[in-house]
């Protein structure tokens, strides 16, 4: 019978990692969803609509991305949050920055969601630190 729990014990860490896993891609795809639209939004007007348009470099398009999407991913991470209101202002907070980075190119207004991010972890870290 010990062996069974053991077993049962294996397969429950088993499947969180698998879980874990997905969220992380889930994370990674929302992360990249800046670079991918851009990627897309150039490709629509340029191709489909043959509507000569001004983008930015896919490499500062990159550049941004990472400068906006790391930051905010390691304060989502420490955030005390459910997964899925994390996703749910991650997407509102990528959303914004697609909107001002890519749409409108208004590169110092795309960074805005990072302030309240930093306010929300500055309230929450002493619940974090008294967790740990």
């Amino acid at each position: 019978m010990d062996a069974l729990s053991k077993l049962q014990e294996k397969n429950k860490i088993h499947s969180k990692h698998q879980r874990d896993a997905s969220w992380s891609t889930v994370w990674a795809l929302c992360l990249l969803s800046p670079l991918l639209f851009s990627y897309g939004y150039e490709f629509y007007f340029s191709v489909i609509e043959n509507i000569k348009i001004e983008t930015i470099h896919p490499s500062i398009a990159l550049f941004g991305s990472l400068c906006f999407g790391l930051p905010l991913a390691a304060m989502g991470d420490l955030m005390l949050f459910k997964r899925v209101s994390k996703l749910f202002l991650l997407t509102i907070a990528e959303s914004w920055f697609i909107w001002f980075w890519v749409v409108t190119p208004l590169s110092w207004l795309a960074f805005l969601p990072l302030i309240p991010a930093f306010v929300i972890l500055q309230v929450q870290l002493p619940k974090i630190k008294a967790g740990k």
